[in-house]
């Protein structure tokens, strides 16, 4: 409801535009490193391996967000390749664009990092009866969410509208999981583990994301949930042997 209001004030107040430039000039008060780094946690890679450390304890929360992801995909590339609405690079001067990293082509809305980056912090919060958690994920999937419009690389309402088909989608997911659970199984595990595991080993070793300036602290990001997701990992195959 409140993506749902946001949007409508937005859209119907003409502020797009406007919320850009201040979002996006507001970027040069910081090091690019910062806003690199922050965007990319919103990267789908990098946010399945953020759940690693979870195959063991909580591995239906993987299958959700896995699930999540598929609809999210499906829905949002539809919406992008029926509305085709440019990225702020492609229709803006380049001195009006604080650009970091790729400009990532055409079809901006929605923002499919946003949809990510809600997932993740969906299905943490769609769980907990902490309210002071909820609040917490939700402001932190936000920042990260938003910092897709300080890279240069999406207006306010795709960022919006992602964020809320993040949000649907993994309550979707979460439904589906329950319906599903040879999705997170002892096999499912198994599966699901050595995929991440060998994501890290991608992540560190590949620079995909387009910003090269932070490969060293991808690498690090790496390192260290391949060392704890394989502990979590061993736990598995410990559990299902005894």
């Amino acid at each position: 409801m409140l993506c749902v209001l946001l949007f409508a004030v937005i859209y119907f107040g003409d502020l797009d535009k406007e919320l850009f430039f201040a979002i996006n000039s507001f970027a040069y008060n910081f090091e690019d490193k910062l806003w690199a780094v922050l965007t990319n946690l919103s990267d789908g890679l990098i946010s399945f391996v953020l759940l690693l450390p979870f195959i063991y304890k909580k591995p239906q929360y993987i299958w959700s967000v896995l699930l999540a992801a598929i609809l999210f995909t499906i829905f949002g590339q539809t919406i992008k390749h029926v509305l085709h609405i440019p990225r702020p690079p492609q229709i803006l001067a380049p001195h009006e664009v604080h650009l970091i990293g790729p400009d990532w082509g055409a079809n901006a809305f929605p923002s499919g990092h946003a949809s990510m980056i809600f997932n993740l912090a969906g299905v943490f919060a769609l769980t907990t009866s902490k309210k002071w958690l909820r609040i917490i994920l939700i402001a932190a999937a936000s920042i990260i969410a938003f910092t897709r419009v300080a890279v240069g690389v999406h207006w306010p309402l795709d960022v919006v509208a992602g964020a809320a088909l993040g949000w649907i989608t993994v309550w979707m997911g979460l439904k589906l999981a329950q319906r599903t659970p040879w999705g997170w199984g002892s096999l499912g595990q198994k599966i699901l583990g050595a995929i991440l595991l060998f994501a890290c080993v991608v992540l560190f070793f590949l620079d995909y994301t387009g910003h090269e300036n932070i490969m060293r602290e991808q690498r690090i990001f790496a390192l260290v949930f391949f060392v704890f997701g394989f502990i979590a990992y061993l736990k598995v195959y410990k559990q299902k042997e005894s």
